[in-house]
């Protein structure tokens, strides 16, 4: 479970860096922390868990789709790798399809993070599941809050695709996000299924 515990750090905070190319104009922000390191993480440690519950697989089908995203969102990201080499026609090819990808990408952010906001309710509820079998009610009722306020980021996240909130949705979703590690972190240490 520590797998999935490092990996979320990287999946749920985001530290950009940018970059200034004096040849260029235009600036390249690469995030420190990629999401696709992330859900590589993530799904690695949860490939032993899949046979716990059915929150715990579900939990690792969607990590297993968001693996897929998150690498074309990466690759396309960082398709200006590819200008020097611009004369080749497979790259042309190749850099349009990921430039393709990127727009889409970028459009669909908040999507995306809705789709995190569900990954992170499966994942909760995997754990609150498991909790309820082994009688730690508290542990459980824990996860059983996050499962809610995380349903609740998913659907704030799919709204504001279409209609932007007033607020910054990364208000709640930070520190949101650190309580999570934490207490899944203390809940999951002494479980012997998720070693």
């Amino acid at each position: 479970m520590n797998l999935v515990i490092v990996g979320l750090f990287f999946a749920l905070f985001r530290f950009d860096y940018a970059f200034f190319s004096q040849n260029v104009e235009t600036t390249v922000v690469i995030d420190i922390l990629p999401d696709f390191l992330g859900y590589l993480l993530i799904w690695f440690g949860l490939e032993k868990t899949v046979n716990i519950n059915r929150w715990f697989k579900e939990a690792h089908l969607v990590a297993t789709g968001m693996l897929i995203v998150t690498f074309i969102s990466l690759v396309s990201s960082l398709s200006f790798l590819f200008a020097p080499m611009m004369d080749h026609p497979d790259v042309k090819i190749i850099l349009s399809f990921f430039t393709i990808v990127e727009l889409i990408v970028s459009r669909a952010g908040s999507l995306i993070f809705a789709i995190t906001m569900v990954f992170m309710f499966t994942l909760s509820s995997a754990i609150g599941y498991l909790m309820q079998q082994k009688e730690k009610n508290f542990s459980c009722v824990v996860m059983y809050f996050f499962s809610i306020a995380y349903t609740v980021l998913a659907v704030a996240y799919g709204v504001n695709q279409f209609i932007n909130l007033p607020f910054s949705l990364e208000w709640v979703n930070i520190p949101l996000g650190i309580v999570f590690l934490l207490s899944s972190y203390f809940i999951t240490d002494k479980v012997e299924e998720l070693r």
